[in-house]
């Protein structure tokens, strides 16, 4: 998924989601950070205290600004093997599971809700060298949910 580099620092960095208005911070690790307004190429991660299948609400990220604390949207895949969810909550997010809980328990399609048990972490899908990644699109779509399901075998969508 494409996101819009709007702060770094050492905590991490602040991306943005466009078209929405969501700027949040999430933990990276790299030798060498992304450039402040560039465009870069990843999945977001996280892991959830409780997972929640809720009737009411829509899709969205709080707070709108910084670490994103709580996340609710439609569950685009699972990821059984890993235990895992993709969920469309503004961006898309990959969602591990806590002991105890099935990512088979929650149907694609349906939506859930969950408090993140620590920031979510940004996994760089672009070139191994994100400061030159400014504008630069990598190869394939590696981070849909369909591309997922390709790659992982045991995944399941809502296409497939």
């Amino acid at each position: 998924m494409k996101f819009i580099v709007e702060n770094v620092d050492t905590d991490g960095l602040t991306l943005r989601a466009p078209p929405g208005n969501y700027r949040n911070s999430f933990q990276f690790d790299s030798p060498t950070p992304p450039v402040r307004g560039s465009n870069v190429f990843g999945t977001i991660h996280a892991v959830a205290r409780k997972m929640e299948a809720v009737s009411q609400g829509g899709n969205y990220v709080e707070p709108l600004f910084g670490r994103p604390r709580r996340m609710q949207g439609l569950v685009l895949a699972q990821r059984d093997e890993h235990n895992e969810l993709v969920v469309r909550v503004g961006y898309d997010v990959t969602v591990r599971l806590p002991p105890g809980q099935k990512a088979s328990d929650f149907a694609v399609g349906s939506r859930v809700g969950w408090d993140n048990a620590a920031a979510p972490r940004f996994v760089w899908d672009g070139p191994s060298d994100p400061s030159a990644a400014s504008g630069c699109q990598p190869a394939g779509d590696s981070a849909s949910p369909l591309a997922q399901a390709v790659n992982h075998p045991g995944t399941r969508t809502a296409d497939h």
